[in-house]
């Protein structure tokens, strides 16, 4: 069963590549990664935390399987290197029909 997998990806800029990370980043916002799409939420200097979708079976997803395969896909398909972490949301919960009414 696929779903689409919300997340939160941290970017860092290695040692040394600090004059392209915005570049970097700025590509990564404009064209995703390994399926994934992405929204800024936050840019600095040698930071970015960006808001991400991708879709995939969320019982077979790992953080850091995901972070792995986006490093992955990144280094190996357009010579890009940041070091990344991934935080995965929790699916939303919603309340069966029954229950929706009392919560109102």
């Amino acid at each position: 069963m696929l779903d689409t997998i919300n997340f939160t990806l941290t970017a860092e800029c290695r040692q040394g590549d600090e004059q392209t990370f915005r570049d970097v980043i700025d590509w990564i916002l404009a064209n995703g990664v390994g399926g994934a799409s992405f929204e800024a939420a936050e840019v600095t200097g040698g930071v970015a935390y960006l808001h991400g979708s991708i879709v995939g079976d969320r019982r077979l997803v790992a953080e850091s399987g995901l972070a792995e395969y986006l490093s992955d896909v990144l280094a190996r398909k357009e010579g890009i290197h940041v070091d990344i972490s991934v935080h995965i949301a929790s699916p939303g919960r919603q309340l069966p029909a029954e229950h929706a009414a009392v919560a109102a």
